[in-house]
């Protein structure tokens, strides 16, 4: 049975619907990742590593990552913060803004609760994490994380990474470049979108990207380049490309990129070529743009669930 590690920071999200009624849910960026991941693969292992607060919500969180399978002995419990929190609108066209309390969270502090050892004895065959992981950590955590990782990468584990840039994360711009490269220097995996490297570096196509992350010897490659599709790399050039098709009907873009990232990543670990995976993440993110909220209803999922194979086409 494969094992993943997702980590990250996961929030109570505030959603108000057309009538003015506030919803709320759990939600953050490798932890949608996480579910959607078990979700296709609900035999695979699926753990999280963050910190949560001893808060109510701290709690239903818990409870809701029980009923998602999500392993959660990593979680670690803050006794002075809790859980962060943000709100969602969205406009006509299902593009979404944000406000976040989320400055002194519990997971922005949770690497203080880990030695560097901390997964040694795990045999996990893929650890997941994000730039914004990395951002909201102080500077000392992000280098015990990077740690962690390395530590796990000699040992066999497959390294992912997503970028994800949110620039008010970020002290300014050359903070976020420092970091992203020296996760960069550890991914397998790459998943960067092409707007956050056009933002950070003036990459302005797909092999730009690819290009600079050949710097790094990073393995597999999957540029997200927005309406102009995905191009999948490996170190001697471009793979496939996978062409856009936008769903039918774009009601909240929230966690698309996500569930994208958890469903292939997923995906890959079940034996799915890297054209046959990003193909089915695609699929996946085009319902989940279709209904409110980062983390769709299982009932929407549930014919994406993956047979079993037995078989890893990562390593």
């Amino acid at each position: 049975m494969s094992k993943l590690l997702f980590v990250g920071e996961c929030m109570l999200e505030l959603r108000r619907d057309e009538n003015g009624k506030v919803h709320t849910s759990f939600a953050g960026d490798t932890y949608n990742s996480a579910v959607y991941a078990k979700r296709v693969c609900p035999s695979f292992e699926v753990a999280y590593l963050s910190a949560i607060g001893r808060d109510v919500f701290s709690q239903q969180l818990l409870e809701t990552m029980a009923n998602e399978g999500i392993e959660s002995h990593l979680i670690r419990r803050d006794h002075e913060r809790n859980l962060g929190i943000y709100s969602i609108t969205t406009d006509d066209s299902g593009e979404r803004s944000f406000a976040y309390w989320r400055e002194n969270s519990a997971a922005t502090n949770m690497l203080k609760q880990f030695e560097e050892s901390v997964i040694d004895d795990d045999n996990y065959a893929l650890i997941f994490f994000s730039g914004i992981t990395l951002a909201i950590l102080d500077e000392q955590d992000r280098h015990k994380l990077l740690s962690i990782l390395q530590r796990a990468k000699d040992r066999g584990t497959t390294i992912a990474f997503d970028p994800n840039y949110r620039a008010r994360l970020w002290a300014d711009k050359t903070e976020a470049r420092y970091w992203l490269e020296r996760a960069y220097a550890l991914t397998d995996i790459a998943l960067p979108g092409l707007e956050d490297h056009e933002t950070l570096y003036q990459h302005a196509k797909a092999k730009d990207v690819h290009h600079f992350l050949n710097q790094f010897a990073v393995q597999e490659q999957v540029i997200k380049c927005g309406a102009r599709g995905i191009d999948i790399c490996d170190i001697n050039g471009m793979i496939c490309h996978q062409a856009f098709e936008p769903a039918a009907i774009q009601k909240d873009t929230t966690g698309a990129g996500d569930a994208f990232a958890g469903v292939y990543l997923s995906s890959r670990l079940n034996g799915y070529s890297s054209e046959d995976a990003v193909e089915h993440a695609s699929k996946f993110a085009a319902v989940v743009v279709q209904h409110p909220g980062a983390i769709i209803q299982l009932r929407l999922s549930e014919h994406f669930v993956l047979p079993l194979t037995n078989t890893n086409s990562i390593k």
